[in-house]
């Protein structure tokens, strides 16, 4: 007989609970995904969690979480995975672990996919610099899967990469790109010795960024949405882009820009 946890006391209720602060998301090298979609990109990239939790008033009946249910058994059965925890829990326990008004039934502690290696073939890195907005940061993150980048990086001054609304607004591609956080420009710099060309988004900046070459390798710093790119990344772009904008505007945000200029290097790389 499966019991249900009906109590927010109980420990890894707690524990998931205590993620949502960026210091032990830090302390665990864990953090929280909800929602049926997102669950199922982590598990389809191979993510073990250490824990599920299932509340099934909420998770309700269609094929989607059925293939979800399967795969979080089958990960279970198998060596990696035995370890797994899984929790039946109330509404109400759910919703003290959701981030959003109307949790889907369904959430997991997964550990940082930091380990995940760059995709093969002509590096394409992005840099978020300084981004603040979580909002931003992952649609950058789900931007850069989708274009084809092959690797992720933020700087310390960036939101945090496993920030509860970040994780809900990359949708599952933290499991299929290779992510670093935190990182400095020392260790960028090691990261970049490969890069042919590194460029800057940039209002300010002279060279359209359909006239930059991103057939080779290559990185994209993108900054602060109100400052830019920080002094130290100047220093480092061969170039700073700029996007021609119609309407008297003065620049787009974090997401839109790094979308544009990605989907013109994937352009350039389709041949």
């Amino acid at each position: 007989m499966v019991t249900t946890v009906t109590s927010l006391d109980n420990p890894t209720v707690k524990l998931a609970r205590s993620l949502s602060k960026r210091r032990d998301r830090q302390r665990e090298r864990a953090f929280v995904v909800e929602g049926v979609r997102a669950l199922s990109e982590a598990v389809g990239a191979g993510a073990i969690p250490r824990a599920i939790f299932i509340a099934r008033e909420l998770l309700g009946d269609g094929e989607a979480q059925e293939r979800l249910l399967v795969a979080l058994t089958e990960s279970r059965e198998a060596g990696p995975g035995r370890h797994m925890r899984v929790l039946e829990v109330t509404p109400q326990v759910m919703k003290s672990l959701s981030e959003t008004d109307a949790p889907q039934g369904i959430a997991a502690i997964l550990p940082f996919p930091e380990s995940t290696p760059p995709k093969a073939g002509t590096p394409l890195i992005v840099i978020a610099d300084g981004v603040r907005d979580p909002g931003n940061l992952g649609t950058m993150l789900r931007t850069a899967l989708g274009a084809g980048a092959t690797a992720l990086y933020t700087t310390p001054e960036t939101v945090d990469l496993y920030n509860p609304k970040v994780v809900r607004a990359a949708m599952g591609a933290h499991f299929r790109l290779a992510l670093r956080s935190n990182v400095g420009w020392d260790a960028l710099d090691e990261e970049l010795i490969g890069c042919d060309s590194i460029w800057g988004a940039d209002a300010g900046g002279e060279q359209l960024y359909t006239a930059a070459d991103w057939t080779t390798p290559t990185a994209l710093i993108v900054g602060n949405e109100d400052r830019g790119i920080s002094p130290e990344a100047r220093e480092r772009c061969t170039d700073l882009l700029a996007i021609p904008l119609a309407g008297e505007l003065e620049s787009l945000n974090a997401a839109v820009a790094s979308a544009v200029i990605l989907f013109e290097a994937a352009r350039q790389r389709r041949g």
